[in-house]
């Protein structure tokens, strides 16, 4: 009990009253909400805009598969007469993304076919069927304007729903979440008010896209909840507020240039992050297959004529060293933010190796967003490429997304060579990791632990290398050989080499060799390229 109450105490300690109190009267209003409070635009009218960029930015993935049928996040649902707009079979995710309604701008679909599951979801939502919720109602409105900016809707329903949402999603902005989802309301907001051509909402959408901005992108370019795939899914949208922005009657030149230049910081950032064949470390929530790649988000950028920031990676928690046709990417930050940890793994310290046009050392992934076991386990310490001391986390991370007391975290050295950092853990104040990272010379690196903690500790400090699919790997004594590269280990009490499995995407998990380890008080791993 006095620990359930200690950790709530830890978890709750760090959100802003704003989040408390929008919780508490979205949870009363919630219960009594409905479409049809809001009609402040029934009486506007659409404009027609362009928008380029859309097409190269969406996602390749199929969807919709006809008949009713829908493939999303890996898992497949058909319905027989009718659809589900609220189906929960596959958890929440699941049901978000049919929401989205992403695949009205599936290019290989029908018009008609896009139009009546349009029709359809509007008629559902009207009749009271489907509860709107705001997050999804952003990336909806957003797409059905792009849908109707190729195939311009004249059908009452779906306008009338259409009005309704953009209305209702002004009134229930989520300020209890905050982060990437308040951003997306902004975002959508912003697109709609231009294609309504509504300066009253433009005003409105304009200021909080812009004080969202200016607290989410960091310094160095990340968005701050460090995920590359949130990194992605944001700079996409932000890259389509620019291009409809160019497109308003009146002038808004002083919003489109702070626009241009955290579009610019920020394609900066998934430059730096990403590794020379385009890949991300897949670190905290992030998954492949969901967000627009760094390819299409670069192409996109080059028709709006943005240019991307020379980015160091610094206050977004990472780190990366480079030496000849090989690079190491390095996870060095703390918790953030602190009031909206949703998306954040206990992974300080952890890495991932790029050699010779692939990954080769990997992150653990995700494969879901379910509140479950499976969940907790991809979020562990003990699931990443650091240290954990008994299976314990750095910090707290429990109930899917939520963070309890957090590890302290110290940068002792920070440089193009050198990076070093110390660990202490939320459990006991005496269990500390540092870990030091030094490029030795262009074909050399090496990766060296020190270990402080309680006698009962120290033959308990688990840690792991989680190897990518398809690379062979031999283990002799202190020796792991891979194709062109050797690991020489040092201080280790035993290490084991077993298959694991690693997410790429959700639901979509792959095999692989993974070495665990006991690690002594001091030990190394040394990696040479040939």
């Amino acid at each position: 009990m006095l620990a359930n109450l200690s950790r709530l105490f830890h978890t709750l300690r760090y959100i802003k009253g704003i989040q408390c109190y929008y919780q508490l009267w979205y949870r009363i209003k919630s219960r009594f909400i409905s479409i049809h409070w809001y009609n402040k635009y029934l009486n506007e009218s659409l404009s027609s805009i362009d928008i380029e960029v859309a097409y190269i930015l969406q996602s390749k993935q199929k969807e919709y598969l006809g008949n009713n049928s829908f493939e999303l996040i890996g898992l497949k649902q058909m319905f027989e007469d009718t659809i589900d707009w609220n189906y929960q079979g596959h958890g929440k995710l699941w049901n978000y993304n049919l929401q989205y309604l992403a695949y009205l701008l599936d290019e290989n679909l029908p018009p008609e076919e896009r139009s009546r599951l349009l029709k359809d979801f509007s008629e559902q939502s009207l009749s009271g069927n489907v509860k709107l919720e705001p997050y999804p109602v952003s990336l909806r409105v957003v797409n059905t304007l792009l849908f109707h900016s190729r195939y311009p809707i004249n059908d009452k329903v779906v306008l009338e729903a259409l009005y309704k949402q953009i209305d209702y999603l002004a009134n229930n902005l989520e300020y209890h979440l905050l982060a990437n989802h308040l951003l997306e309301n902004a975002f959508s907001l912003f697109i709609a008010s231009i294609y309504l051509r509504n300066k009253q909402l433009f005003e409105k959408a304009k200021k909080l896209l812009m004080v969202q901005l200016d607290e989410q992108i960091l310094s160095d370019g990340g968005h701050y909840e460090c995920s590359p795939m949130y990194q992605s899914i944001l700079l996409a949208k932000l890259l389509m507020c620019i291009e409809v922005g160019r497109k308003v009657i009146w002038d808004i030149a002083d919003v489109l240039n702070f626009l241009e230049v955290k579009a610019s910081q920020m394609l900066g950032w998934i430059n730096a992050y990403s590794f020379p064949d385009g890949s991300w470390a897949l670190m905290n929530d992030a998954a492949e297959q969901v967000a627009p790649t760094s390819q299409s988000l670069n192409d996109a950028a080059k028709i709006l004529k943005i240019s991307p920031a020379n980015t160091r990676l610094n206050s977004s928690g990472f780190r990366k060293i480079c030496g000849n046709n090989w690079e190491l990417l390095i996870k060095t930050g703390a918790v953030q933010p602190s009031y909206q940890p949703g998306h954040v793994h206990a992974d300080i310290t952890s890495y991932c190796l790029w050699f010779n046009d692939k990954q080769i050392i990997v992150d653990r992934g995700i494969s879901t967003y379910a509140v479950s076991a499976k969940r907790n386990e991809e979020r562990a310490s003990r699931s990443h490429n650091t240290i954990s001391f008994n299976n314990y986390n750095q910090s707290d991370v429990w109930g899917g997304f939520r963070v309890g007391k957090r590890a302290e975290v110290d940068m002792l050295e920070d440089s193009d060579t050198s990076i070093r950092i110390s660990v202490k853990h939320y459990f006991n104040p005496n269990c500390i990791h540092e870990r030091k990272f030094s490029k030795l010379d262009e074909y050399n690196f090496i990766i060296e632990d020190k270990i402080y903690a309680p006698a009962f500790f120290m033959d308990k400090c688990n840690g792991r290398i989680q190897f990518a699919s398809n690379i062979p790997i031999a283990f002799n004594d202190n020796l792991l050989s891979l194709d062109r590269v050797t690991i020489k280990m040092r201080g280790l009490y035993q290490g084991v080499m077993g298959k694991k499995c690693y997410a790429v995407s959700y639901h979509n998990l792959k095999n692989s060799f993974c070495f665990e380890y006991l690690a002594k008080s001091e030990s190394s791993f040394t990696f040479t390229f040939t």
